[in-house]
């Protein structure tokens, strides 16, 4: 240390040494996600659902190491998902409830899709920052679609992961939207169908399209059934990029767009336009960038969307641009947080 350096610290400086701590704790928040996919891999929280338990009992009844699962359980009490008795006995905090799988505000399909999908692929950062493209396909050896296509378990996730952010964001979102005029919409690449479904359980006049891929289509039908409202929802099988159903008098776009690059979310613009009547509307639910002053959350979020889907997100300008290249009329940005509504209208 230069004699500089070491006058900083001696007595009476004004400047303090600055603990370690908080940076430390930011080199290791690998270990963060790690603990959290690993005990909602095991079902954890779930086994925690009724009564205390010791570690012994819950490594009995997981199939786990109790010496390895001790330290897990301590961390766990660190994050906050946990309490522990003068018994030994660890008990679920209100925190924990997010990763059990059976209440409605779990996270555990964000848990198991974060810690396997997305934890790997952060780990190719540095790729993404040399070459401006997708870490996802060196990390898996193949885009992302094409892996979802072929892994079940990891498709799974994923459509979980989408499903609890659109209930947590999008559909909270949709409550502010005015549906009065319209009687039929046309939910384009609409995934599992929990937004359909959603707005069809609250507004009991409208019909509505599912417009999505083969992979996904087993899953939508069980979840429209067990929302009972698959009478009035018609699902299609088909690409966006090929041709997009007619008859809709409002076409949805949520969280669609920003998964694709400039040159393919043209592609589906166009096909939707192609597609609508003179008269109909188009909503885009989306995550849009800030023009200046974005936040963390909002900067991490674009990142992410480049280690997965090679782009990152769209500033306002940017998606004004694409939609009237589109040939749609008169875009309107809704500001409404995260997500926004971006409405078009065909003439």
């Amino acid at each position: 240390m230069s004699s500089n350096q070491s006058n900083s610290f001696e007595s009476g400086s004004s400047i303090k040494p600055i603990p370690p701590e908080r940076v430390l704790e930011l080199f290791y928040g690998f270990n963060v996600t790690q603990v959290i996919y690993v005990t909602a891999k095991l079902g954890l929280a779930d086994h925690l659902n009724n009564a205390a338990k010791t570690c012994e009992e819950l490594a009995l009844e997981l199939g786990v190491n109790a010496k390895v699962l001790h330290h897990i359980m301590r961390f766990m009490i660190y994050l906050g998902f946990v309490t522990v008795d003068k018994k030994g006995g660890y008990q679920l905090t209100p925190f924990g409830s997010y990763l059990r799988s059976d209440t409605p505000n779990s996270l555990v399909g964000t848990a198991l899709s974060v810690g396997s999908l997305h934890y790997p692929t952060w780990g190719n950062l540095l790729h993404s920052l040399q070459t401006g493209k997708a870490a996802f396909d060196k990390t898996f050896q193949m885009g992302i679609y094409e892996y979802l296509g072929q892994n079940t378990e990891a498709n799974t996730h994923f459509n979980q992961w989408v499903e609890e952010i659109t209930r947590d964001r999008n559909l909270p979102l949709l409550n502010e939207y005015d549906f009065s005029s319209i009687k039929h919409f046309i939910d384009v690449g609409g995934g599992t169908g929990i937004l359909t479904a959603a707005v069809l359980k609250k507004h009991q006049n409208l019909q509505a399209t599912l417009f999505e891929q083969a992979h996904v289509i087993d899953e939508a039908e069980k979840l429209l059934n067990e929302a009972g409202v698959s009478e009035r929802c018609q699902i299609i099988e088909g690409d966006f990029f090929d041709t997009i159903p007619e008859g809709g008098e409002l076409y949805i776009l949520s969280r669609v767009l920003l998964n694709w690059d400039d040159e393919n979310a043209l592609k589906i613009l166009k096909n939707c336009r192609a597609a609508m009547s003179p008269s109909a509307k188009l909503l885009i639910m989306d995550f849009v960038l800030p023009n200046q002053d974005e936040t963390i959350h909002e900067i991490s979020l674009s990142l992410a969307l480049l280690l997965l889907f090679d782009r990152l997100l769209r500033t306002e300008d940017e998606y004004y641009e694409l939609i009237s290249n589109a040939g749609f009329q008169s875009p309107k940005l809704i500001k409404r947080g995260t997500i926004n509504f971006i409405e078009a209208t065909v003439n």
